[in-house]
């Protein structure tokens, strides 16, 4: 051996003695996956969007509460229902649980400076920039103006027939989100953005339509190429409105999102650009309207179908005290969480729960089995609004409808004032009962639904005479 290569050894070997030996000993990452289904990965995406909430449930009943899953394409990719193991992904290092690649099927409608799609800095400079017009204290100045929404709506409603709620929930929250986000337009654009939005949503319905393999226009006559088209419809109108909000005096602005994002001049820290702030609005027109109105006819749903809890929730809504109908809210979404999953994609080697999962893995915390779990929350399938006015009340590592971590929504605290508002401006002023059994949990584009829309009748307005009680549960 050469002297060269002795002295080389001894460094080398006094290096390891310095550092504990860590060079000489560290284990080669080795993966030990969890269990999952064979079934090729096309059957298992037509089962996953056919039936959400039975694939989930079966794969946990039989694998365990890790599980891996194909999707199609992804065929690297696990289903977390071990509370532990999803807060170690949803609460971790969000430059190693990274979101945005798993979002990149959005890109084309939502752009590259879409928070959904952001991630590291730039999604914290982003954030850090829209959060101002979403704080808890902050939103409240909306709820005069979402009331005015839902009462004019209710003036509408049939009575003495049924009809499905949630397509009044949509057009409530298609124009709530519609003047928070953009406030007064020029009046041929706020006519088309509240067409143009539920048209969106409804054309995204169809699983093709941003499928990678199916992001192909073929002149507007694809699912994808109807979303593009839609798309700049949307785009028109918000650089539009974004130029005319540019111009205004600072009395002249209004207190929408949009007018917030657009006042900091171009040397300013908070200023963002045409691009980022077109990219965050359509994310809010988008994100804020489907799963608030979803959220909504999940909470009437449940409300009406639990006579004690729709009568103390009756009783106390004229309090100024929002204590109970929060706790309803919470309880609904815990046992409706209107996002079955969230998903986090794997930047390197790491364990979580008792496995090993290699770098590029998308891990997905499957909030809909942690609600149902009767360890984490006892008696899951009862309606219970209680659990959350107890000590200990539920904890936000196992409560999870809006996310957690760096990537818990933005707009959580709007969603909560809508529904709060929409729940309190309708059942002060009509009595509703539902209709049929309990309905089905369905897929809606990617929430989970109501499968009849939440079928209610409207007896009448309150102090009518008609009975003033939900109806006993089927």
């Amino acid at each position: 051996m050469s002297v060269q290569m002795e002295s080389k050894e001894r460094t080398v070997a006094a290096e390891e003695r310095a550092n504990g030996s860590a060079l000489a000993t560290a284990p080669a990452f080795e993966e030990h996956l969890p269990p999952g289904s064979r079934a090729p990965g096309l059957l298992q995406m037509r089962r996953w969007f056919s039936d959400p909430v039975s694939f989930m449930e079966g794969n946990r009943d039989r694998y365990g509460p890790i599980f891996r899953v194909r999707l199609g394409a992804l065929k690297r990719c696990a289903m977390i229902a071990d509370p532990a193991a999803a807060w170690q992904v949803l609460g971790g290092n969000p430059d190693v649980f990274r979101m945005g690649p798993t979002n990149r099927i959005f890109r084309p409608v939502l752009g590259d400076t879409s928070l959904f799609l952001l991630d590291g800095e730039e999604h914290r400079h982003h954030r850090r920039l829209m959060a101002p017009a979403f704080h808890r204290t902050g939103v409240r100045r909306y709820a005069d103006l979402i009331e005015e929404i839902a009462l004019r709506d209710l003036g509408e409603w049939p009575v003495g027939e049924p009809f499905p709620l949630q397509t009044a929930m949509r057009r409530i929250t298609t124009e709530s989100i519609v003047r928070i986000a953009i406030g007064v337009c020029r009046p041929d654009n706020d006519i088309e953005i509240r067409r143009l939005v539920p048209a969106m949503l409804k054309i995204a319905e169809n699983p093709l339509a941003l499928m990678p393999q199916f992001q192909r226009e073929m002149g507007g006559r694809s699912p994808f190429g109807k979303v593009m088209e839609v798309t700049r419809q949307i785009d028109r109108i918000l650089y539009e409105e974004i130029g005319i909000r540019r111009t205004l005096r600072p009395h002249e602005r209004g207190n929408d999102v949009l007018s917030i994002l657009a006042t900091p001049q171009p040397h300013e820290d908070a200023f963002m650009t045409d691009r980022e702030i077109r990219d965050e609005m359509l994310t809010l027109l988008i994100a804020g309207h489907e799963t608030t109105a979803n959220a909504l006819s999940w909470t009437f749903e449940r409300v009406l179908r639990h006579p004690v809890v729709h009568d103390r929730l009756l009783a106390e809504l004229s309090n100024e005290d929002d204590t109970y109908v929060d706790a309803v809210v919470r309880e609904t979404l815990r046992q409706r969480p209107i996002l079955p999953v969230t998903a986090r994609r794997l930047q390197e080697d790491m364990e979580v729960g008792d496995f090993a999962f290699p770098r590029g893995w998308t891990l997905m915390p499957a909030i809909f089995l942690i609600h149902q779990d009767p360890e984490v929350f006892p008696e899951p399938e009862r309606f219970r609004p209680e659990r959350f006015l107890e000590d200990p009340r539920p904890s936000a590592r196992v409560w999870l409808p809006f996310g957690a971590g760096s990537r818990h929504c933005i707009g959580s605290h709007l969603a909560m004032l809508t529904i709060k508002t929409v729940i309190r401006t309708v059942l002060q002023r009509a009595t509703v009962v539902a209709e049929g059994e309990d309905e089905p949990i369905v897929r809606n584009n990617m929430t989970l639904a109501p499968g009849r829309g939440t079928t209610v009748t409207v007896l009448g307005s309150r102090g009518t005479g008609a009975r003033n009680r939900a109806p006993v549960p089927g």
